[in-house]
Formats: C-alpha cells, structure tokens, sequence
C-alpha cells in the first residue's frame, strides 16, 4: 500500500505545486477541477455495490437484440468478435442510437477510444444519460488520454507511466532526465503545472461521470471497477479500496478479472507496477500529450 500511498500523495502535492494555475484554469472554465465530495460518493457506492444485484446492461429494456451476442462476446474474452457483432447490428439498425452504444462499449474494449467516443458523439441527448453510454463515455476518454501519454491496452495497468511522471514532476525529481534519459530537455514551470493540471482534471471529470453511471445502476461492476481505477488515480486511496473490496465477490468469471485481479495486487503491494511504468518504453506510435511533454 506505501507506493499508492506515495502516488496518490504525490498526485495531491501536484494540485498544490500548481495551485495558482489550476485555480485560474478552473475560474476561467468555470467549473471545479476536483469536486470535494468524490470520495464520499465512491465510499457511497461501494455500499451500495454490495447490497446491490449484478446489472447486465444486455438485460436493460433498451437494449438491442445484438446486445446479448456482444455481451457474450465480451465475456468470452473476444474483443474483436463483438465488434463484428457490433459493426453487422449497426448496419442492419440504420443508425439505431441504442446499437451505436453498443458499438460504442465493442469499441472501447477492442483499445479504440476515439472511435468509440465518436459512436457516443453521434447519440441523442437521452441515449447519453444511460448508465452504459456514461460508463462508456468516461471509459474512453480517459482511455483515450492514457493512450496519449503512452499507455497501451483496453485496461492500462493501474499506475502508468503517465501517472508516474506526473507525481515525479510535482515532487520536483527532474522528471524529464529520468524519463527520456536526456538531459537536454528542459520543461518551463507552466509545462510542468499543466501537465500536472491536465492530468488531475481529466482524471476527476472522468470519475464524476463514471459514478453517475454506477450511481444510476449500483449493480453494474464494470462502472464500478473503473470507478476503484479512477479514484487510485486521483489520490482516494482509501475509498477506492473499499470498492476495490466490494467488487471482488463479483468479478469471477468477468471478462476484466485477469486484469481486476492485477489492478488489486498493485494496490497492496505496488512495487511491481511502479518498476513496469519506469521500465516501459512509449509506444512508438502513440500519439503524446500536449501537455504531457515529458513522455
């Protein structure tokens, strides 16, 4: 637990290193970076999780006859069979937004992000307010940021190299030597408060979504385990144990488990996960943060 304990320490220091900037940020936008009441709502809905009944989105009235297929799909660990599933409903659908949602979550787990918010662009504004279209929305934005800044994968592991540079830089380690093993690259102030900014606002706005999914259906595990994901990320460590706890009954047998599984190890004992995110080259083909130069 003592990383995660540094993690998300580090990742709070990094609003503090900031602060100035980040309020500014968030007077301009209007909006509060990190909600004070998050972590309360993730404790909320792990109580919640544990009395509740596994949700299938498959079972909802609204979902399309293919839903069941994809599902199953999904389960059986074949991402690129659901998305055929997918691809052959929408096309038969004319556009149905229901089986665009659909094609949206094919999307997400075969690692396409930007694709699946695409799909989830395209919807009308009460087909967004469902619990999978909102887990789904928070899923591939976030997914689509960690691809940003190098991570690879549907579920990326649980701290990134991302995650990892950002505590570095707000711990003042000289991120960017220990990174790219140059030290000819030097990052302003501003380019180290904005990745550190980019990082805590993108990482919040994602979790506040994804709970009002699980907040919408308190059974469904796969808004919850992203739930735990995000709130490692954004420094509730605490809370996010307690849902880590209360999905942990209900996971055998999903298609996440292996990677659940991982995700709690490193939670306990996160040595393994901070070596892999020291160790990991960039992808090649990553397309990098803006903000996030480091990487």
């Amino acid at each position: 637990m003592t990383w995660v304990i540094v993690v998300a320490l580090g990742i709070g220091a990094a609003t503090i290193a900031g602060v100035v900037f980040v309020r500014r940020r968030a007077r301009r936008a209007g909006g509060v970076i990190v909600p004070a009441d998050l972590g309360k709502r993730v404790i909320a809905a792990a109580r919640a999780l544990s009395r509740a009944m596994p949700w299938q989105p498959s079972s909802a009235g609204d979902a399309p006859a293919a839903a069941a297929a994809i599902e199953a799909a999904l389960i059986a660990r074949e991402p690129r069979r659901a998305l055929e599933l997918a691809e052959t409903a929408i096309a038969a659908s004319h556009d149905d937004p229901a089986h665009r949602v659909w094609l949206a979550w094919a999307l997400v787990a075969h690692g396409q992000p930007a694709a699946a918010l695409d799909q989830l662009g395209q919807l009308p504004d009460d087909a967004k307010r469902t619990a999978l279209a909102r887990y789904l929305d928070a899923r591939a934005e976030h997914l689509r940021f960690e691809h940003a800044s190098g991570a690879v994968g549907s579920v990326p592991p649980l701290i990134t190299t991302g995650d990892l540079a950002v505590v570095t830089l707000a711990r003042g380690r000289g991120g960017a030597a220990w990174l790219t093993g140059s030290t000819e690259i030097q990052l302003s102030s501003d380019e180290v408060k904005a990745a550190i900014a980019e990082h805590r606002e993108i990482t919040a706005r994602c979790l506040d979504r994804a709970l009002r999914a699980l907040e919408r259906e308190p059974g469904f595990v796969d808004a919850a385990y992203l739930v735990a994901r995000l709130a490692v990320k954004a420094g509730l460590v605490e809370p996010a144990t307690a849902l880590f706890d209360a999905i942990a009954p209900k996971i055998a047998g999903r298609p996440d488990a292996e990677s659940f599984e991982r995700d709690r190890h490193d939670l306990a004992d996160p040595s393994r996960a901070v070596a892999n995110a020291k160790l990991r080259p960039v992808s090649p083909t990553a397309k990098r943060s803006r903000s996030l130069k480091v990487l």
